[in-house]
């Protein structure tokens, strides 16, 4: 790799791993996830190897972030996006639908207490 790859790869295997550590992932559930080995999650995340395409499109959906945050554009993408939405996406998958239920409930209240102000 040139030069120029190598930081694009350093970035990327920063990225990847950040993002799986957050979801507190070994490397080998990560490799499982998107049908690898975990010597290659290894390379990727020490930046040693430049992902194919496919394998992008591969952790980006086992990640369940968009490709581009694979790039270290997760920064710039959030400051886009609704603050809620942006505060939803970072929830762990498993922990959305009771933040979810609690957001609906307070919707209701919100509601009920609107129709019955002047």
């Amino acid at each position: 790799m040139n030069p120029a790859e190598k930081r694009v790869a350093a970035k990327i295997g920063t990225a990847i791993r950040a993002q799986r550590t957050q979801r507190r992932w070994s490397q080998a559930l990560l490799a499982e996830h998107i049908g690898t080995s975990v010597e290659l999650v290894s390379f990727l995340e020490r930046g040693e190897r430049m992902p194919s395409v496919a394998t992008l499109i591969r952790l980006a959906s086992a990640l369940e972030v968009p490709i581009a945050t694979l790039f270290g554009e997760q920064e710039h993408l959030v400051e886009k996006r609704d603050p809620a939405v942006a505060l939803l996406q970072a929830l762990p998958e498993s922990a959305r639908p009771l933040v979810i239920g609690m957001l609906r409930g307070a919707l209701a209240v919100y509601r009920t207490k609107k129709k019955g102000s002047p």
